[in-house]
């Protein structure tokens, strides 16, 4: 029983460290507060389930909403700002080469390389694996 007590102790002491960084939001600048207040609508500070306070003075305030969580992120002044972690996705959208042209010899020489995908005649269509293009061959024998 003692092992037991023992063990539940040392957990309890790992969880409490593992949240030291926490913070109590009442415990916040109360500019910090009214804007986390305004911005997710919560009635009260009981639907903040937890607060870190991140590098270069910006609160990660955890708020329960409808079944799930948001972190709203908020500076000392008390304005809202974004995750100090964001990562920023940048799409580029590019138009389709022109299909390259090449001789069956080349194909030949680099076969793993080159998937044939359409042949039409003398004409083929091959998947250039290097690339990720299509290639045009056509054949003359």
């Amino acid at each position: 029983m003692k092992r037991y007590a023992a063990l539940l102790a040392l957990t309890l002491s790992l969880v409490a460290l593992a949240r030291a960084d926490d913070i109590q939001f009442t415990t916040l600048p109360q500019v910090v507060q009214t804007t986390v207040v305004r911005e997710t609508h919560i009635p009260d500070a009981t639907l903040v389930t937890r607060v870190v306070r991140e590098n270069g003075g910006i609160y990660a305030v955890t708020v329960r909403q409808n079944d799930a969580t948001r972190v709203v992120y908020v500076n000392e002044a008390g304005a809202i700002v974004d995750s100090p972690t964001s990562t920023v996705t940048t799409t580029t959208t590019t138009e389709p080469a022109e299909q390259e042209v090449i001789t069956y010899d080349q194909v030949k020489q680099n076969l793993p390389r080159y998937e044939l995908i359409e042949k039409k005649g003398n004409k083929e269509v091959y998947l250039d694996h290097q690339t990720g293009q299509k290639v045009k061959v056509k054949r003359e024998d």
